[in-house]
């Protein structure tokens, strides 16, 4: 363990973090750790030994988001500045800046080829950087799809109001996750969603008209539609149709691409032996709880103790075996609150992280999920 000191924040020398860390990132070949920070730096390490190899200070506001380009030790950085910046870690150098996002960038990620997508929060956009060709493809969010679920009343399908989380699927094809509560699939060829998914983890429990109004007999009128819980966490196994998502409900759902790759379907939720499309009907958890930390858990059946509490601020995976013939390791951030801000406490919550080994059947299920 290596821990931070926040009496140093004034000593330009100092090797650690002085303020919360709010991202880290491994290379693949093992070689070196990197966490980004709310003091604005970005720290590189030995992945063994943990010793600090270099402290950037480039960026001029929090740094979010980190993503390494597969197979190799070129970094991406995302950061409240509004930029994305460019690292070689082989020479422990910085490399370029991407100027584009009109608000904080909160989250990035990467794949093989030499580009990386990013998502600017309230400027509601997710961007295609061509790192080699210096362009960009903007990707502008805000769509409603009110066709595709009859069953949601329209009145809780909330405006998107910032994009807040990113994953690439392939080199055509990424997700992103909005605080109004929908999945969002993008084809880099389109500058429009492919398929918007609503309401993905659920609603917010109604409130009562006393919390709502300050009047002291408020009228149930007085109570606005329950709001969508945010997508907090997004991550897929690159160049497969899996795709994972968090916010706190409680679980991590799993999604699915659609066989012609156009929409995003439900298939259950990490940790429950029972979990499946039939029991989780739209892949939506209608939570009627008193407790914003407790969740009644599938079709109303008890809460159990399985359950993630607090909000999902990140989630990671792996794939364990030759190929991944093991199946799948994934590990879960969990916060009371969420990562970059007090917006939400919930009740109950812990900080920590929860790990799910998924095992492969003997049939290779689809998806890698037991």
């Amino acid at each position: 363990m290596l821990k931070g000191n926040q009496k140093k924040a004034k000593d330009k020398g100092y090797q650690g973090h002085v303020a919360d860390i709010l991202c880290v990132a491994a290379s693949q070949d093992g070689k070196f750790v990197v966490t980004g920070g709310a003091d604005k730096r970005l720290i590189v390490y030995d992945a063994k030994s943990l010793k600090p190899l270099r402290v950037f200070m480039h960026h001029r506001d929090a740094v979010t988001g980190l993503a390494f380009r597969r197979g190799t030790n070129q970094l991406y950085s995302a950061s409240k500045d509004r930029t994305v910046k460019v690292w070689s870690l082989d020479e422990l150098a910085y490399v370029e800046t991407l100027f584009g996002h009109q608000d904080i960038v909160v989250d990035i990620d990467a794949l093989a080829q030499e580009r990386c997508v990013s998502v600017g929060a309230r400027d509601r956009t997710a961007r295609l950087w061509k790192v080699v060709e210096e362009t960009q493809l903007v990707f502008r969010g805000g769509a409603i799809d009110k066709k595709q679920k009859p069953d949601i009343d329209p009145r809780s399908l909330a405006h998107e109001g910032s994009m807040d989380r990113v994953a690439m699927i392939d080199d055509e094809l990424f997700v992103t996750g909005s605080d109004n509560g929908s999945l969002a699939l993008w084809s880099i060829s389109k500058k429009k969603p492919l398929f918007v998914l609503a309401q993905a983890h659920g609603l917010e429990r109604p409130l009562l008209p006393t919390e709502a109004s300050a009047e002291e007999a408020p009228t149930p009128k007085v109570v606005p539609p329950p709001q969508p819980r945010w997508i907090t966490a997004l991550r897929t196994l690159p160049y497969s149709d899996l795709i994972l998502s968090g916010s706190w409900d409680g679980y991590v759902r799993a999604w699915k691409l659609s066989d012609d790759k156009k929409k995003i379907e439900p298939v259950g939720v990490l940790g429950n032996p029972s979990s499946s499309t039939d029991h989780v009907p739209n892949g939506v958890d209608m939570d009627d709880s008193d407790d914003e930390g407790a969740v009644n858990g599938i079709n109303g059946t008890s809460p159990s103790s399985w359950l993630i509490k607090g909000v999902v601020n990140d989630i990671a995976l792996f794939e364990r075996g030759d190929r991944g013939k093991d199946g799948l390791c994934v590990v879960v951030g969990v916060g009371k609150e969420h990562r970059l801000g007090k917006w939400k406490k919930i009740k109950g919550g812990k900080n920590g992280a929860v790990v799910f080994e998924v095992s492969r059947t003997k049939e290779g299920l689809e998806n890698g999920l037991a």
